[in-house]
């Protein structure tokens, strides 16, 4: 493998994702690679809806989870270092496979994910994200607590 040209880091707005996005935006300026920060959430207001139907989401979520998506991305872009190229972006659906589908869409080599705090049975039962995606990722993922 040679030289990062870019690197994948998904985010929540959690404390796990910042720890990921400082690990991502510390290689991306080792090795001048683009940083794609991305948000996939389950549904958003667009989800299920033509450009003329109302969403079938009701208000009270769509708009809480417009904000949060909004206030996470934010967030992860404000803790990168000016000098760093950064583009954000924002996708609907199950967040491993979606994570994985940008990945191979984007040509990402590297994938850095945070860790989520699962105890031994919650993690056995449910599984996280970061596993799902290590599993199935066409590249490096590294995985930070």
């Amino acid at each position: 493998m040679g030289k990062f040209s870019r690197i994948l880091v998904p985010v929540d707005g959690s404390d796990g994702s910042d720890a990921a996005v400082d690990m991502a935006a510390s290689l991306s300026e080792a090795c001048g690679a683009v940083l794609d920060i991305l948000y996939v959430s389950y549904f958003d207001s667009n989800t299920d809806a033509a450009e003329e139907d109302d969403t079938w989401l009701p208000e009270i979520v769509a708009a809480p989870a417009g904000s949060r998506i909004r206030a996470a991305l934010e967030r992860a872009r404000s803790r990168v270092p000016e000098g760093v190229a950064v583009e954000v972006h924002q996708r609907t659906g199950n967040p491993a496979r979606r994570i994985v589908e940008f990945s191979r869409e984007h040509d990402n080599e590297t994938i850095v994910v945070g860790a989520r705090g699962l105890d031994f049975v919650k993690g056995f039962l449910l599984g996280s994200v970061s596993q799902e995606v290590m599993e199935s990722a066409p590249g490096a993922v590294i995985i930070v607590k």
